[in-house]
């Protein structure tokens, strides 16, 4: 369990992914709850009739929540949740669930000029709430992931075959004072050294190794190479050099040559991984 919590997330680090859900949670919620009318929005009454006040309210519903998401993703998140870790991200998810639950609360007690003030009726929106939430997030993790994996797969479709021999990479440390040029040929793997990043590399035929003071935020945003890719948090991979994939379920690991030891590949990665060696490697 507790190497699980230390892994990686990708879903909803990026802006792209927050308005998804923002937006797809401003749609969902007032058809859901105008189709179905869950949680005796119609006060149980089968002949109800959707009026043109019940219908603002329950758009109303999805703005509150449209709005506390955006207020919760953009500006509490980057502040309070800075890690990327699951560890963090289900604690981040389970108070959004309840930030959500509060203020939809709050909104329904409004328009019911506060006839349901009570902690018990609180709990219950908690668990009706997230529960309801539960199905745009799922959704939407779905559909990251998917387009995840396919824009992997389409880039390297597209992407003509490198000279390989001839492409020179630079690598440099963050004062500029420690420097390497290789081949992308050559480069094995790069690997996280607290605050260094420790360069594999060939040179004739031999594995070398350098050290340089950087983090693996500043390599991977300044490496711009198709086929040098992120596979775990500690590992960045030339998946031109990947002889053997071996998997296990959702664990997967990258064996390179001249390397005694695999590369492993953190779950978060392994979709979109997965698609570029399938790609890379047919």
């Amino acid at each position: 369990m507790q190497p699980f919590l230390k892994k990686e997330v990708v879903f909803l680090q990026s802006n792209r992914d927050k308005w998804n859900l923002i937006i797809f949670m401003m749609v969902f919620v007032p058809l859901f709850l105008l189709f179905f009318q869950p949680f005796g929005v119609n006060n149980f009454n089968q002949q109800h009739s959707i009026s043109t006040v019940f219908l603002i309210s329950m758009l109303g519903f999805g703005l509150v929540q449209g709005v506390v998401l955006g207020i919760y993703e953009f500006i509490i998140v980057p502040f309070l949740f800075k890690e990327k870790t699951w560890a963090t991200f289900i604690i981040r998810m389970l108070t959004e669930f309840l930030a959500i639950a509060f203020f939809t609360f709050l909104y329904y007690n409004i328009l019911g000029d506060f006839h349901d003030w009570y902690f018990g009726s609180f709990m219950s929106f908690v668990f009706n709430i997230s529960l309801m939430s539960i199905i745009p997030f799922a959704l939407i993790f779905l559909y990251s992931n998917y387009k995840h994996s396919e824009n992997a797969y389409n880039l390297l479709e597209l992407q003509p075959k490198l000279e390989l021999s001839k492409k020179y990479i630079h690598l440099q440390s963050y004062n500029k004072k420690e420097q390497l040029a290789i081949t992308l040929n050559d480069l094995l793997f790069i690997e996280a050294q607290d605050n260094y990043v420790l360069v594999y590399y060939l040179e004739r035929g031999n594995v070398k190794k350098q050290l340089l003071r950087a983090t693996m935020k500043d390599v991977e945003t300044n490496l711009k190479e198709d086929f040098v890719m992120r596979c775990h948090r500690s590992f960045i991979v030339n998946i031109n050099k990947v002889e053997k994939v071996s998997k296990e379920g959702h664990y997967m690991k990258l064996f390179l040559p001249h390397i005694e030891d695999a590369i492993p590949v953190s779950r978060s990665y392994f979709k979109g991984l997965e698609a570029v060696l399938y790609v890379h490697h047919k």
